[in-house]
């Protein structure tokens, strides 16, 4: 069996359904027998947006997906994709076709070692130049992407490879099987006595707890113990909104006020599942102050990483909980302290206000119409810029898989992508990117695909005519302003014209009692649709250096 329909036969096998790329000569072979292929393929507009569908696609369903190209420039363009999942940990599988393999290393036509270049970007990358490897190589590929700390795995096939005839038993193919680390059982019953002995304690719920699964053994356990629960912005949706335990986030940018007063009150906090990146802690010395800290993550290198912790266990998030709720239910939970039962009240008191009335609309409004119309029937992508620091602020989630941020990379131009990717994973959800008016000229040329394929997916541009988030930086960290204004943003360009040019829809919104009725007909029309929200220019947004120096701007 040649090479190429062996790959085919294992993505089958692992499980995959679903595929996104772009054919060229150097994949070919690949793509030939992806025609005779069960697996629905979807043709993207930009090799990029192929692993931002992925990506999507995973955080939707929990279900990973596969990206494919060409060699070359179009294995280039992958990149940045691959990087958006791996620092995320989203599991998923590029496959690049690369020249034959006399011509490795010799300049030849679109030949680059983009296995090597991905190496700091991705889990682990494979150039196949032994034909008879390619089955281990492909099973190790989908458990390194699976097991541990997901991530994203890149397996580069040289033409003469994929057309090489080897032998292969497709019945008898297996997916490797794995085993995530479990806890210590005397570290468990560590942490809870720490726990106990706390005066003020609190849990920050980390995106790994989503990924593991364990968003509801994580809200027991909160309950259980009376924890007030933090959760970091890729946590967002792990535990409902108006849970009476729901501190919010924590952070200095995607933080609230809510999240950082509770971890500011804290004696004693235990993450699972986090990292304790610089965008959630701000100034460490302020973050750890003198309280103690239980670091629970799956990755060994995550612990003591940014700082060592009290208390380290390595371990995967569902099996950590379980160990966590079987010991704690054995020697009893522990009453709330004072501050617990306060914890609404001041959710409330502390909520950044976002019902304006004022023409050019507060981005403010955006979010919270957003927040009444969709409910939870909807899955949000976002990408970077002030309009992606106000989403997470500003928007209730309240069920894991339907807010899926690029939260390590910030990466402009995964927004429409990844919410076509989602889409397709969930058809049952409707699925909206919102970005900025600047952020939406990336992957735009994506609304075709959406549109070919006829996926209703709805884009909302948060238009403030400016580079705002690097105008922002710009007046307060170095007191001037220079290359961010976009006047045209809100004048002469017309983002409705360019969709109606990719057989989409769309409309400009100004005043933001109309923004609603926007939203119903982007539903109704059954088609990728785009609501240009023209907004204030000058609104800045809240966030500062240290969790306990935030600048709140109205």
């Amino acid at each position: 069996m040649k090479v190429a329909e062996i790959v085919v036969k294992i993505l089958e096998k692992e499980g995959i359904v679903d595929a996104f790329g772009i054919p060229g000569a150097g994949i070919n072979p690949v793509y030939k027998a992806l025609g005779d292929s069960p697996i629905r393929h979807y043709c993207v507009r930009h090799e990029e947006a192929a692993v931002h569908a992925a990506d999507g696609y995973y955080r939707a369903s929990g279900r990973m997906a596969v990206a494919l190209c060409t060699s070359g420039p179009g294995a280039t363009n992958f990149v940045t994709g691959i990087y958006t999942a791996n620092v995320d940990s989203i599991p998923l599988l590029a496959i690049t076709g690369q020249a034959v393999t006399a011509q490795l290393g010799k300049d030849a036509f679109q030949c680059v070692d983009i296995a090597k270049i991905c190496e700091p970007v991705a889990k682990a990358t494979f150039c196949v130049t032994d034909p008879a490897a390619i089955a281990g190589v492909m099973q190790k590929a989908f458990l390194l992407a699976r097991s541990g700390k997901p991530g994203a795995v890149l397996v580069d096939l040289p033409l003469d490879v994929q057309m090489a005839e080897v032998e292969f038993d497709a019945d008898s193919y297996q997916p490797l099987a794995y085993e995530n680390p479990r806890p210590n059982p005397k570290e468990i019953e560590q942490a809870i006595a720490m726990l106990r002995a706390a005066k003020s304690p609190a849990l920050i719920m980390g995106g790994g707890v989503l990924l593991a699964g364990a968003a509801k053994q994580c809200v027991e356990f909160a309950e259980l113990m009376q924890l007030p629960v933090i959760t970091t912005y890729m946590a967002k949706g792990g535990i409902p909104d108006n849970h009476p335990l729901n501190a919010g986030h924590a952070g200095i940018q995607v933080g609230q006020p809510i999240g950082n007063k509770v971890l500011l009150e804290s004696d004693l906090i235990i993450g699972i599942g986090c990292r304790f990146t610089d965008r959630h802690t701000g100034n460490i010395a302020v973050y750890k102050g003198n309280r103690k800290f239980i670091h629970i993550n799956v990755e060994p290198r995550e612990i003591g990483k940014i700082f060592q912790p009290d208390l380290g266990i390595v371990s995967d998030a569902k099996y950590a909980l379980n160990a966590l709720l079987e010991t704690a239910k054995a020697v009893g939970g522990r009453k709330a302290d004072a501050r617990v039962a306060d914890i609404p009240a001041q959710k409330q008191s502390l909520k950044r206000k976002t019902c304006y009335e004022c023409v050019p609309i507060k981005p403010h409004r955006v979010y919270e119409e957003l927040n009444n119309f969709f409910q939870d029937n909807a899955m949000f992508t976002t990408g970077c810029g002030l309009n992606q620091i106000w989403s997470g602020q500003l928007q209730a989630i309240n069920q894991p898989g339907l807010y899926m941020p690029s939260g390590g990379a910030g990466t402009l131009g995964y927004d429409i992508p990844a919410a076509f990717g989602a889409k397709i994973a969930r058809p049952d959800k409707h699925a909206v990117a919102v970005m900025g008016d600047f952020g939406f000229t990336f992957h735009a040329q994506e609304l075709a695909v959406a549109a070919a394929y006829h996926v209703p997916l709805i884009v909302v541009i948060v238009n403030n005519a400016c580079l705002s988030l690097i105008r922002q930086n710009q007046k307060y960290a170095y007191n001037f302003e220079y290359a961010v204004e976009m006047e045209v943003n809100q004048g002469v360009m017309d983002y409705v014209k360019v969709a109606e040019g990719f057989a989409a829809a769309g409309e400009r919104v100004e005043r933001p009692e109309d923004i609603r009725a926007a939203l119903e007909r982007a539903v109704k029309s059954k088609k990728p649709y785009i609501i240009d929200i023209v907004c204030e220019k000058e609104t800045d947004c809240s966030m500062g250096p240290a969790i306990d120096s935030i600048k709140e701007f109205i």
